[in-house]
């Protein structure tokens, strides 16, 4: 790298290892060159097509083959499946690691013992796009970002990892990981189950021809990256299999009510839209 050029955050010129150059990681990484957290991103990918990619696209400057980069921060942005490997190897070559995974259980308990400059931090946005060229440097502005240091996990390492998602337009909360797992079981990894396991339900009718705006709204995050969300739905598995067994019990309860007495029904309908709407307007 040459050391010709701007100052980065905080005044110093500084440099990102980006491991993984997806949607998440590589938002993240336009966010924070165009803030100024850092002026050079370096991209490790297992995929070269999509690394390749990256750098044309702006998104990473150059390429590493080694978590070795140099760098002063690395973000973790794989897999759930493969983010324990990569903390554990890049810990000990860089002051700050975080990342970006939907778990965080399953990650922590991978890696007993947690390295102290670790910081699992969640992200809450995205897209069924994936690939760099669906990375966006707006697309953490306004967005909720879950941090879930443990006890051990070095102040400093947080506070440097909090400056950076506020500094990328992010709202950061703090939370142990087994709230923020048990959390998104609901919000975010049952839904797309739902719509996994819908989508192979309609995928057996002769035809999908005439299907409506609420058919593409239920089902868009169907066509989310398969690789990732396996990981995270097995992950996550008891949480998420928690409230399936509700979810199932109150389908069971629709059911019988459509069955039953019409005014049944429409109180159980009432009572849901009520609960909808009551979130349309606290996000108004």
């Amino acid at each position: 790298m040459s050391d010709a050029g701007h100052k980065g955050f905080g005044g110093e010129r500084r440099s990102l290892l980006l491991v993984g150059t997806g949607l998440i990681g590589g938002s993240f990484a336009l966010a924070a060159k165009q803030a100024g957290i850092f002026e050079h991103v370096v991209g490790l990918d297992s995929n070269p097509q999509a690394l390749g990619q990256a750098r044309q696209l702006g998104v990473i400057d150059s390429e590493s083959d080694t978590l070795d980069a140099g760098c002063d921060a690395v973000c973790v942005a794989v897999p759930v499946g493969d983010i324990a490997a990569a903390v554990q190897e890049a810990a000990v070559r860089a002051p700050v690691v975080f990342d970006v995974g939907s778990v965080k259980g399953a990650v922590i308990e991978a890696l007993a013992p947690v390295p102290p400059n670790y910081v699992p931090c969640h992200p809450i946005a995205g897209s069924e796009r994936t690939g760099p060229a669906a990375a966006s440097a707006s697309l953490f502005q306004g967005a909720s970002v879950a941090m879930t240091p443990l006890a051990d996990t070095d102040a400093s390492a947080v506070a440097t990892v909090r400056s950076y998602w506020e500094a990328a337009g992010g709202v950061v909360t703090v939370e142990r990981p087994e709230e923020h797992d048990e959390r998104l079981a609901l919000l975010s990894h049952l839904p797309h189950l739902l719509a996994f396991a819908f989508m192979e339900v309609a995928g057996s009718a002769k035809s999908l021809d005439g299907a409506g705006g609420g058919f593409r709204d239920f089902t868009r995050i169907a066509a989310a990256d398969s690789r990732v969300w396996a990981d995270i739905l097995h992950g996550n598995a008891a949480p998420v299999r928690r409230y399936l067994e509700e979810l199932i019990g109150a389908m069971r309860g629709f059911q019988a009510a459509a069955e039953g007495a019409n005014g049944e029904l429409r109180a159980r309908i009432d009572a849901a839209a009520e609960i909808r709407r009551a979130i349309d307007l606290a996000d108004s």
